[in-house]
C-alpha cells in the first residue's frame, strides 16, 4: 500500500483485448493499491504506474497491522479511510451502471476536477468507462451546453 506525497498514479487492468481498464486513480495525499491482494496476500489482477513523478511511502500488510496494534489512533484513522473508499467506490459503480457518459464525465469535473487537469485524456477515458473518440464528443457537447 502506498500514500502519496507527490504525484499521480493509476491502477488498471489489461482485458484479453489489450484495453486498459482504470479503476482509480490517485493523487497527492490518498492511498493506492489492490486492497483485496493486499488484505489476502494474494497476486493482484491489477497493475499499479505513476502516471507523473512520484513520492510514496510505501508499507507492507505487516507492517500496517502492527501500527494497529500499537496505536489506537492509528485504528480509528484506517476506519476512517475505509469508509471513505466503501462510499467513493459504491458511488463509483453506481455511476457507472447508471450514468450516461455525460453523466459520467459531468460528475467527474463536479468530484475530481483536478483529474481533468492533470491527467491524459485517454486515461480519463479509460475511468469513464468510454473510447477517447467518445469522451472527445461529450466534452463538446458539454461545452455547447
Amino acid at each position: 500500500m502506498a500514500f502519496v506525497t507527490r504525484g499521480a498514479l493509476r491502477i488498471y487492468s489489461i482485458d484479453d483485448k489489450g484495453n486498459e481498464h482504470i479503476v482509480r486513480f490517485a493523487l497527492e495525499g490518498w492511498w493506492i493499491c489492490d486492497r483485496e491482494s493486499f488484505s489476502q496476500l494474494t497476486p493482484s489482477q491489477y497493475n499499479i504506474d505513476a502516471i507523473e513523478d512520484c513520492d510514496l511511502l510505501v508499507s507492507t500488510n505487516e507492517q500496517l497491522n502492527q501500527m494497529k496494534q500499537l496505536s489506537p489512533t492509528y485504528m480509528k484513522f484506517t476506519s476512517i479511510l475505509d469508509e471513505r473508499h466503501y462510499a467513493a467506490t459504491h458511488r463509483r459503480i453506481q455511476a457507472y451502471i447508471s450514468y450516461t457518459g455525460e453523466e459520467r464525465l459531468r460528475d467527474l469535473m463536479n468530484t475530481y476536477p483536478q483529474f481533468l487537469l492533470r491527467l491524459p485524456q485517454n486515461m480519463i477515458a479509460s475511468y469513464l468507462g468510454l473510447t477517447p473518440e467518445t469522451l472527445s464528443r461529450v466534452r463538446k457537447q458539454l461545452m455547447e451546453k
